[in-house]
């Protein structure tokens, strides 16, 4: 068996492909399996060129696009290794990442993922100003993840019993890594290599660009269920969907808000209010936002009304005096 399963989901071709599965092949640890999780595509391998003859490189063909969570589903319960990684189909790992990544997860068992710095590019390669938002520090990991990812997952190298204790979930479409992040924080330990190991995408027609509504939505659903789950309730999800629901991603923050407040999340409720302001900024949503804002303060002790007003003006970042990369 493989030491390492590498999972790749893809739903239709595009350029960056081919280069993606030869940064795989070209690893300077070789001990991998590759994983393609075709989503109803029915692409042949040869569209891939030489790389997809290697014997490692694995299809997994669903019948249909059935979305990212599943694909990601169907490749986790197919991989063999010790270690699954994810990696996006349009990224570029670095010839190291594999190597780096095994050994960490071998050198300390507590660590239930391990996941590493990634730099920007352009669709041609080019490098972009700035690496993507990740917190070196494990010990700021947990309080983060309820409001977005500490560690980048496209490189994110996981304990397969990790990935397969928390299945990706389909009520977030877009946005299950949130989710996965925000659950795997709770039960296991998750660090972050000093280097960057991944070659990170950034192009208009990538997913992330297209479905920013659908995302945000998801976000302000995970949060709440995550601030249930930490204080020992049960998440409901169901209610917390509908809470989100909402014509547009600026309202489904002001929604949510208003939940969060209600359930005594008050800082919570705070980071919701701004960020529907930073989503519609309008004369009358600084003033839904204020009026959120107040909501959230009323009747909460000095100190909490301290944090919360610290958390509206500043974010979760400044608020909690992380120390991103």
């Amino acid at each position: 068996m493989p030491a390492v399963s590498v999972v790749m989901v893809f739903h239709r071709l595009n350029p960056f492909m081919a280069e993606s599965v030869a940064s795989v092949i070209n690893q300077t640890f070789q001990d991998w399996e590759l994983i393609l999780i075709d989503n109803g595509t029915g692409l042949s391998a040869e569209a891939l060129g030489g790389g997809a003859c290697d014997p490692r490189v694995r299809f997994v063909r669903l019948p249909h696009n059935g979305g990212i969570p599943a694909g990601h589903n169907a490749g986790i319960a197919a991989a063999r290794g010790e270690f699954i990684a994810l990696q996006d189909y349009d990224d570029v790992a670095q010839p190291l990442r594999l190597e780096r990544q095994v050994a960490a997860l071998r050198a300390d068992a507590g660590l239930g993922l391990v996941s590493a710095h990634a730099e920007r590019i352009d669709e041609t390669g080019r490098r972009l100003r700035g690496e993507v938002f990740c917190l070196p520090d494990t010990a700021e990991h947990r309080a983060y993840a309820l409001y977005a990812p500490p560690v980048i997952t496209p490189v994110a190298m996981a304990r397969s019993e990790v990935l397969r204790a928390l299945p990706y979930r389909a009520e977030f479409p877009f946005a299950a890594d949130i989710d996965l992040q925000a659950r795997v924080v709770d039960r296991w330990r998750m660090a972050v290599l000093p280097e960057v190991l991944l070659r990170y995408r950034c192009y208009e027609a990538q997913t992330t660009q297209q479905r920013s509504t659908s995302i945000e939505q998801s976000r302000a659903t995970i949060q709440v269920i995550t601030a249930r789950r930490r204080a020992g309730r049960s998440e409901e999800l169901a209610s917390a969907l509908c809470a989100a629901e909402a014509p547009t991603a600026a309202e489904s923050w002001r929604r949510t808000s208003a939940l969060c407040r209600a359930e005594g999340f008050s800082v919570l409720a705070a980071f919701h209010a701004r960020r529907s302001l930073a989503l519609e900024r309008t004369f009358k949503s600084a003033m839904c936002a204020m009026r959120l804002l107040m909501a959230a303060r009323r009747g909460r002790p000095a100190r909490e009304q301290r944090e919360v007003l610290r958390m509206f003006l500043t974010g979760p970042v400044r608020a909690l005096q992380l120390r991103p990369a």
